[in-house]
């Protein structure tokens, strides 16, 4: 009895490790996501203030506008951006150390291209003040028009981060799938090792998993997703296929989803 209490004890702590540790990844890909917003709705900011600078000085003839405000919210819009380019890296990073299904090189990437940008609008926007001090009309619509496409970039960018770390949540959440094999003919269970071996199908994907060296019957951190199980045939038997969506629903007091197959034998 104190043998199968340490060995339930044994499932139960690596279920809720394996648990933790998927909860921390989602985490970091929420802050990515979170972080990847910040940026968006800043970029527009500046991008408001900077179109209202454009109306009264271009639109308007106004030759003495209000560039002081424009640059204050660029300014500080900035800082921000280039903080929170920082968050979205590190937590990818974060999220891709958690788990190696996650290639975090995309957003990291964005990101920094975002940062970038940030030190572009800096100085553009210095110049523009010039150009609208001087009264330079074609420099600063040329500075306007340049540091509006900067900004719309950050914005884009930024939006596709959310995409892409939501997307990449699918990914956090992994499972293990042990193989039952059931006689079609009788019902009663036959051991798994009967069979040579057994592959997941990702359906979406294309891709293969197999089973673990040691646990033949076993597969090991499945990324979420609709899968077909496959059996390898043996000389003169094997077992059906059946797919089999993972979700959180099936899984068992071991933290397990059982996916049983139909054995046939000649």
């Amino acid at each position: 009895m104190k043998k199968i209490t340490l060995v339930l004890s044994a499932f139960l702590l690596l279920f809720v490790a394996n648990t933790n540790a998927q909860q921390s990844v989602i985490d970091d890909l929420d802050e990515t996501f979170d972080s990847a917003d910040v940026i968006r709705i800043e970029a527009k900011r500046v991008k408001s203030a900077l179109k209202t600078l454009t109306v009264d000085y271009i639109v308007n003839n106004n030759p003495n506008p209000d560039v002081a405000t424009y640059l204050q919210i660029m300014d500080v819009s900035m800082e921000v951006v280039e903080e929170f380019s920082d968050e979205v890296i590190y937590y990818i990073g974060q999220a891709a150390q958690g788990n190696n299904n996650i290639d975090p090189s995309s957003i990291q990437s964005k990101a920094s291209t975002i940062e970038g940008n940030e030190d572009f609008v800096r100085n553009k926007s210095a110049l523009l003040a010039t150009a609208i001090q001087q009264n330079n009309r074609t420099t600063a619509q040329q500075l306007i028009s340049e540091i509006r496409g900067l900004l719309k970039t950050q914005i884009t960018l930024a939006k596709e981060i959310k995409t892409e770390a939501t997307a990449l949540k699918s990914l956090a959440v992994t499972y293990n799938v042990r193989i039952e094999l059931v006689d079609e003919r009788t019902g009663n269970p036959v051991p798994a090792g009967t069979l040579p071996g057994y592959v997941a199908t990702n359906q979406d994907t294309g891709e293969n998993f197999y089973t673990d060296y040691y646990n033949y019957d076993s597969f090991s951190n499945l990324p979420a997703g609709t899968y077909r199980f496959d059996a390898y045939d043996g000389y003169f038997d094997g077992a059906s296929s059946k797919i089999v969506t993972l979700d959180q629903s099936l899984v068992d007091a071991n933290g397990e989803i059982v996916v049983t197959l139909s054995y046939w034998s000649e």
